[in-house]
């Protein structure tokens, strides 16, 4: 089992105990169907990571110890060296998914968020498959891959609590050496001032060295988001949504030399030609107002349940991967990952027709398909699905009924 399927229950503990402590200090920092649209989005991402995991692996693999003879895995000195230098190739990759159109794409997931909390640290995205390119490096020079793997786990796990604004300085010397929540909430902020800066994942000190630091300024408060935002909480809109104007851009575009450089260019860059005659609607700043569609308080508890069962799945599926065979991960898959998708469309539009249809599906794989299952994780597929379906047939019923 990997370190993120261990401290997964911690992360989601600490964020419910943020939730209470912003509930109860009255901040605001939370809203239901943005952070329903966060953990949908990285419960997708956890879901897709298992079934493309083993990919980059066998690259890594493969390159690993083709220059240098490999390190020694038993020596602290290849760990520590290892850890750091991990942590440089990832201020790279970070820098460069700023700076170009084609990985901005996969990682603009991150910041789609319009709150800022601990929930966004678990908005990852699905599309941003190729950051393994960015440690071929360390592969190269002999660092064992599973020590790279390892080393990439633990500098995900420490960015996770840097996504709070509870937090608001630290002591001197750690803020001179360490990513911070004062350091991370810049770099989600979409201020003329803070944009693309702060990119490092645990030491700050590559920003200073490499000229991206920006501090916290008290007279400059964070707008967080993005400057072309997503207007939904759909998980596959948001890993889709600037893929697909790339393509529409490279399609429309006259000139052949431009279809290809569209990837390439610095994030934000179309071509001429489509910059006129398919204009992209622009936000500004000062009339900035977040996405919040009405939803009633009954589809609001529903899209919760339905991500924290999403949640305990992903959990339990990451522990038991092994058992399972590839069948069996690709029907859990779809099973877990179409609810993410049907049930934020409720957030955005109240829209239950996609569920309801999804709800039908999952009943004939449950019957169908129910060799597949355990026994136990057949029942509780089944509880959790009468408890859907009787929701949803409530709702569609004749509102005299329903209000009765």
């Amino acid at each position: 089992m990997s370190i993120l399927s261990y401290t997964t229950p911690a992360f989601i503990i600490l964020m419910l105990l943020e939730i209470i402590y912003d509930w109860r200090k009255g901040t605001g920092y939370y809203r239901l169907n943005d952070t329903v649209g966060s953990l949908a989005t990285g419960v997708l991402s956890q879901t897709n990571r298992l079934i493309v995991f083993s990919l980059g692996l066998w690259a890594m693999s493969g390159l690993n110890g083709s220059l240098i003879p490999l390190w020694s895995e038993e020596s602290i000195l290849t760990w520590v060296f290892a850890f750091i230098i991990y942590d440089c190739s990832y201020y790279w990759k970070h820098r460069f998914s700023h700076e170009i159109n084609f990985l901005w794409a996969g990682h603009v997931v991150h910041h789609q968020s319009e709150e800022y909390n601990l929930s966004t640290a678990l908005r990852q995205p699905s599309t941003h498959i190729m950051g393994w390119l960015f440690s071929i490096p360390l592969l190269l020079i002999g660092i064992p891959w599973q020590v790279v793997v390892v080393c990439a786990a633990w500098n995900l796990v420490y960015q996770f609590w840097v996504h709070t604004r509870h937090i608001k300085r630290l002591p001197g010397w750690v803020e001179a050496i360490m990513v911070t929540p004062a350091h991370h909430r810049v770099h989600h902020a979409q201020n003329p001032e803070y944009i693309d800066k702060n990119h490092g994942g645990v030491f700050i000190i590559w920003d200073k060295i490499f000229g991206t630091f920006q501090e916290e300024l008290d007279t400059v408060p964070a707008i967080y988001g993005v400057r072309r935002p997503l207007l939904s909480f759909n998980p596959f809109f948001a890993n889709f949504q600037l893929w697909w104007q790339m393509l529409q851009d490279a399609i429309n575009t006259q000139s052949w030399k431009d279809k290809l450089r569209v990837w390439f260019m610095p994030t934000g860059w179309r071509p001429l030609d489509v910059e006129h005659t398919h204009p992209i609607k622009k936000y500004p700043l000062e009339s900035f107002q977040k996405y919040n569609p009405s939803s009633p308080l009954w589809m609001k508890l529903y899209a919760g349940l339905h991500i924290s069962l999403a949640a305990l799945s992903t959990l339990y599926l990451a522990m038991s991967a092994e058992s399972f065979s590839l069948l069996q991960l690709y029907l859990l898959w779809g099973l877990m990952s179409a609810p993410l998708l049907t049930v934020t469309s409720m957030l955005d539009n109240q829209d239950i027709r996609w569920e309801t249809l999804r709800l039908v599906l999952s009943w004939f794989c449950l019957v169908y398909f129910s060799q597949y299952f355990d026994s136990a994780l057949w029942w509780v597929a089944l509880s959790s699905q009468v408890i859907m379906s009787v929701t949803i047939i409530w709702a569609l019923w004749p509102k005299k009924l329903a209000q009765a």
